[in-house]
């Protein structure tokens, strides 16, 4: 069972930030060195300030990019540029680009383990976002950035509530991409009780953001270990929760890209062409029609298609993953050849998660190898999360990503200073 409620959410007061341009940001895990820099001069009050602060050559235990974005945090709530919603909410939130929408919300989210099946992943995980994204929640007392989940509404009943009493003035935005966001607030109870019920029975699929998620339940419980208050009941505290915005999977404005595997060098040993002949042994050349997966290297190498050879064996991967082409690259190119998993490449410098064609070309110009590879559909993903497996990591690239910076779910690191008492706040989010 998923269990969503409305919050009083931490927002940027108009009164000070008359607009929401120069303030929003992508996702951390998106932001260049260079994006990173330029956030930081549009506005004093941009969120990055907080998500992705710079780091400083001085930086120890006492003082870094955690204390930092803590004492910005706070600065902005005593000024009055961020304030508390007056009541609580759900927010709606659509992107509208090149003509397509994609419509959600957000809400809090009750974190789970994901064996009670109630929230379920769809790829797996690396430690070090998670440690990271874990300080900052610690030191912050805040959910600063939605995860991004996906439920099964065919009858599109939640978007029809969500979406059946828009206000005449709406918040907006329009990103580096030209991505247009709009977003406003839903405070009427009928409404939330109704969205609340029709999505009770139904299991929350994690489209983006696993790391958040998993630091959310590690935070849950760390938080509730330093308060001693383990044996309080499930959904009692205010960190029993996170942000999430939800969209549904028959949302026609739902789009998955495909996340391109880019080897820009090989392990000790191996070059491209002995890689490439040993690559042979499990895959042959297709036609356009029949593709796998598409490998050139180098600009001016030839692009090529690749499919699995008839009768490989494939036992080692679970059923549910054989069609997708990146277990079947992870197995055999990476695991069976170069006996190295994918994540270990990469933690080694030789292999990129690539999803922007530019940045394709400018790898390409000097040397490396693509493996060009598919976008699974929704429903794949729908079929691989309820079976229980996940995809390798970096299978799925959804767009565009939500900008940070709408609204955010503030607790504080003692609640010593909330609008509202601890105890009303628990009250709100049962």
């Amino acid at each position: 069972m998923v269990r969503i409620y409305p919050f009083q959410g931490l927002r940027y007061d108009s009164q000070h930030v008359s607009e929401l341009q120069p303030v929003v940001s992508p996702p951390y895990d998106v932001i260049s060195p260079g994006l990173q820099e330029d956030l930081h001069q549009r506005s004093p009050y941009n969120i990055v300030r907080l998500i992705l602060g710079k780091k400083q050559a001085e930086d120890n235990d006492q003082s870094n990019v955690y204390t930092r974005a803590h004492q910005v945090l706070e600065e902005w709530r005593a000024q009055g540029i961020m304030t508390e919603e007056s009541q609580p909410a759900l927010y709606a939130y659509t992107q509208q680009w090149e003509g397509i929408e994609r419509r959600g919300f957000i809400a809090l989210l009750q974190v789970e383990p994901y064996e009670t099946g109630d929230v379920l992943p769809h790829e797996y995980t690396l430690g070090g976002p998670k440690a990271d994204r874990l300080a900052l929640t610690q030191a912050t007392g805040s959910i600063l950035s939605p995860i991004f989940c996906l439920y099964h509404d065919p009858q599109k009943q939640v978007e029809a509530m969500v979406f059946e009493h828009p206000p005449a003035t709406v918040l907006m935005a329009e990103d580096d991409d030209g991505v247009v966001h709009r977003f406003w607030p839903i405070t009427d109870r009928t409404t939330i009780q109704a969205i609340q019920q029709a999505l009770a029975a139904k299991p929350a699929l994690i489209a983006d953001g696993h790391h958040r998620y998993e630091t959310a339940v590690a935070y849950r419980d760390w938080r509730r270990e330093q308060d001693n208050q383990q044996n309080a009941p499930k959904g009692s505290l205010p960190w029993d929760y996170t942000m999430s915005f939800f969209t549904n999977m028959a949302d026609e404005g739902l789009r998955i890209y495909p996340t391109h595997r880019v080897l820009t060098d090989l392990p000790d040993g191996w070059t491209f062409e002995s890689f490439q002949q040993a690559l042979s042994e499990y895959f042959e050349p297709a036609s356009e029609e029949h593709a796998l997966f598409w490998i050139q290297v180098g600009a001016a190498g030839r692009q090529q298609a690749y499919r699995l050879k008839p009768g490989a064996n494939v036992d080692a991967i679970p059923a549910v993953l054989q069609s997708l082409d990146v277990a079947l690259l992870d197995q055999f190119a990476f695991q069976t050849i170069l006996k190295q998993s994918a994540n270990n490449l990469k933690q080694q410098g030789l292999l990129q998660f690539v999803r922007d064609e530019a940045e394709v070309q400018q790898l390409l110009s000097q040397g490396a190898m693509v493996f060009r590879v598919h976008a699974p559909d929704v429903e794949q993903v729908r079929i691989i999360c309820e079976s229980g497996y996940r995809m390798p990591q970096k299978s799925t690239y959804f767009y565009p990503k939500l900008l940070d910076g709408l609204v955010l779910y503030y607790y504080g690191t003692k609640r010593q200073t909330p609008n509202q008492s601890q105890e009303q706040l628990q009250s709100t989010v049962r």
